[in-house]
């Protein structure tokens, strides 16, 4: 399809009218979400009493790193025969890296039960649904914590508290990251941005998707949802969807019960970019007709944000740039479909910098902050863009794990291929297309910023990486 746009501009002038629509239809769909009233909560329905299994999945976790996480987990300000904890450790091959862990959950018998499993398939959702299996009778309350959150000493408090308050069918807190704010404040704001709008806004209508950690569903919910599904590289967008379908109400609650680790690097950051925004795009293709025709349950609030929130991460700009590209140097980008193709590129930027922007005023954070956040979005677009589109046209993908000892880096990494060859390629466009219309140079200077934004977020993660390395490799006894 390519091909034929690239050899027939009416064609590709098409295509680029296409991604134009769909981007003006998706930037209109953020405000039009703020004015709405949706919310339509009904008292508190949860009961009173609520006994949580708590589940860990590990993959080939730093084992100080996990024991870390389960040591915050038992000094929980809850009653200890009121929750339990499950460590589902599926396919890490080094015993190195699981054995740790399995004699500290050996220490702990009647709290923490520790699985390990080989040939685990469906990645992160096939190891829960292993821990599913295992929960224990009275469990009410399905809680997830990735194996690097260190959560606060009342999270199961805050949680019950919020599941009587709301009585909503599952919660979920933000995700936060241990000494970002002071080492990375903009990557730390640009990953806060989706809580703070998409999340925000998904809660108005009790339609708010799981992002995979510090999230509390309840057991009923979980089972009648039909579990986790490794259909996607995002298993918890994908079975937000189905709960949602179901009739079951999800709350946002902002406030920090736990903190992570940051990726350590852009390489990480952009790999963990690639899984979400692919992830979601699966997602919405899976659930299209949901979301698209209302062949479900959803009514039109929760259809639209629903949409808002799995095409957060969406960049449409990949097809317009090769379509682009492709005209300038066969002499064709005088042509109204070059221009269409040049807008389609600024349209994309302009959607990442109302975004940023707008976050920043509302909550008053300082320019610096925004400016860093905006580096960070848009270094992060070659990768938004290339994940796109390779969930539409059914790319195969696979679940992702971010590295958190750092024992991956590579110096070569710090180069920043990808932003930088979209920077001479680039340059070299802008020197053989003169004379071009004001929207295709405009285009072409846009395509140069990646690199240097790459450069500052990069320069935000390595001193955020020395600043939390030293604590990460001290294993806990």
């Amino acid at each position: 399809m390519l091909v034929l746009a690239i050899l027939l501009p009416p064609l590709g002038a098409l295509i680029c009218a296409v991604i134009i629509t769909i981007q003006l239809a998706l930037m209109a769909l953020r405000p039009l979400l703020a004015c709405q009233a949706a919310h339509s909560a009904s008292g508190a329905r949860a009961p009173a009493g609520h006994w949580f299994s708590v589940h860990v999945a590990t993959h080939a976790e730093p084992p100080g790193l996990v024991i870390a996480t389960l040591r915050a987990l038992l000094a929980q300000d809850w009653p200890p025969e009121g929750f339990e904890i499950i460590v589902m450790d599926n396919n890490t091959a080094d015993p190195a890296l699981w054995k740790p862990v399995e004699r500290f959950c050996m220490a702990h018998p009647d709290r923490i039960r520790f699985l390990h499993r080989m040939q685990v398939s469906g990645a992160k959702a096939g190891a829960l649904n292993i821990a599913l299996d295992h929960v224990d009778p009275r469990t009410t309350h399905v809680v997830t914590v990735d194996a690097d959150y260190v959560v606060a000493r009342d999270f199961l408090r805050r949680a019950a508290a919020a599941l009587h308050r709301t009585g909503a069918d599952y919660v979920q807190f933000p995700q936060s990251y241990s000494g970002a704010t002071i080492a990375a404040p903009g990557v730390d704001a640009e990953l806060e941005e989706y809580f703070r709008t998409n999340a925000a806004k998904a809660d108005d209508a009790e339609a708010v998707l799981l992002t995979g950690t510090l999230c509390v569903i309840s057991r009923a919910a979980l089972a009648a949802a039909g579990g986790w599904s490794g259909a996607t590289t995002t298993e918890d967008a994908e079975l937000g969807v189905r709960l949602c379908n179901g009739g079951f109400s999800g709350r946002f609650i902002n406030q920090v019960v736990g903190k992570g680790l940051l990726p350590l690097s852009l390489h990480d950051l952009e790999r963990q970019r690639y899984r979400w925004c692919s992830g979601n795009a699966q997602t919405l293709i899976r659930h299209a007709r949901l979301i698209f025709t209302g062949a479900g349950s959803l009514t039109l609030a929760r259809r639209l944000v629903i949409l808002s929130q799995l095409t957060a991460w969406f960049n449409l700009a990949l097809a317009p740039f090769t379509l682009l590209c492709m005209w300038l140097l066969t002499g064709r980008g005088h042509t109204f479909a070059a221009t269409l193709a040049g807008f389609a590129i600024l349209l994309s930027l302009c959607d990442i910098v109302l975004r940023v922007l707008t976050r920043g005023w509302r909550d008053g954070l300082p320019a610096r902050i925004v400016l860093h956040a905006l580096a960070c979005r848009t270094a992060l677009a070659p990768q938004s863009a290339k994940a796109t589109v390779d969930a539409l046209i059914g790319s195969r993908l696979t679940f992702i794990v971010t590295d958190k000892t750092g024992d991956k880096l590579r110096a070569s990494r710090d180069l920043h291929h990808c932003q930088l060859v979209l920077f001479v390629a680039a340059t070299l466009l802008l020197a053989v297309s003169a004379p071009a219309s004001p929207v295709i140079l405009a285009a072409l200077a846009a395509l140069m910023l990646p690199w240097p934004a790459a450069l500052l977020t990069g320069r935000s993660l390595r001193a955020y990486r020395e600043s939390v390395m030293p604590a990460m490799r001290e294993t806990p006894a």
